[in-house]
């Protein structure tokens, strides 16, 4: 017969894995992906970001089509855990915060029916806010502010995405 004890130890290992699974998988981060086609590379002056890192990396950018050298950084980039930036390693194409994490947990997953009292242990006990649904269902809540992802592009696949628009020039 399983505990109080053994439902908050099962709610807490849910808790991690969703933590972890949001700020460390890489599928999480690709969910983050297309926001910078969407606009999130434009509202931040992507294309004079771009240019200038070019600049400072010597990449000659005479004759370049801007707006396509964009696209193509944006489709050839690739997502990463936010970690200390480095321009020679890489162009920071867009950055985003990991935030709240949401995830809904069923009575099943735990072992044990939701109750205003499991919800009160589960709220004390645990590295989450709950939130009672329904005897069946409850949503949890963490705080992963300090997490983040960034959609990057390496200088390697910047130069041969230069060098391709040059010669279809």
């Amino acid at each position: 017969m399983m505990t109080t004890e053994s439902f908050i130890e099962r709610a807490q290992e849910i808790i991690e894995s969703a933590y972890e699974y949001e700020t460390s998988h890489q599928d999480a981060g690709d969910n983050y992906s297309h926001l910078a086609s969407e606009g999130d590379f434009d509202y931040h002056s992507g294309e004079n970001r771009l240019q200038e890192y070019c600049t400072e990396i010597g990449i000659d950018l005479t004759g370049v089509d801007l707006d396509r050298l964009a696209e193509d950084v944006i489709f050839w980039g690739y997502m990463t855990q936010g970690q200390a930036y480095d321009a020679k390693k890489r162009f920071l194409i867009s950055a985003y915060n990991v935030g709240e994490i949401e995830s809904q947990v069923d009575a099943s997953d735990i072992g044990a029916r939701f109750t205003p009292y499991l919800i009160d242990q589960l709220n004390k006990r645990t590295e989450a806010f709950w939130r009672y649904d329904t005897s069946e269902t409850a949503y949890f809540y963490i705080n992963a502010s300090d997490s983040f992802w960034e959609h990057v592009c390496d200088p390697d696949t910047i130069r041969d995405i230069v060098k391709d628009l040059m010669e279809r020039a």
